[in-house]
């Protein structure tokens, strides 16, 4: 059984984000800041969080997303739930 490791989950991140932005997720990188670097506004954030509360099986504090400035903040408090972290990647 193969826990989920904070590569993947900021790689899934990347590639949430690169899907509701209409980017490269190579092009994206987890200090890119979500509004200047990104341009993420609140409905881009809410379908980006949907995505990952999908794909981690969990249900995000949506607040504390909104309130995060960079993609490794998004990355990290993922990777600190115990939720995403211990699923099985059978």
């Amino acid at each position: 059984m193969e826990t989920i490791t904070r590569n993947t989950i900021e790689q899934t991140c990347l590639e949430a984000i690169a899907k509701e932005m209409g980017l490269k997720s190579s092009d994206l990188n987890a200090e890119m800041n979500l509004r200047d670097d990104l341009d993420i506004v609140s409905l881009d954030a809410m379908n980006i969080i949907m995505a990952l509360e999908d794909e981690f099986k969990i249900e995000a504090d949506v607040e504390t997303i909104l309130e995060m400035q960079k993609v490794s903040d998004i990355v990290c408090l993922l990777y600190t739930s115990p939720s995403p972290r211990d699923l099985s990647t059978s």
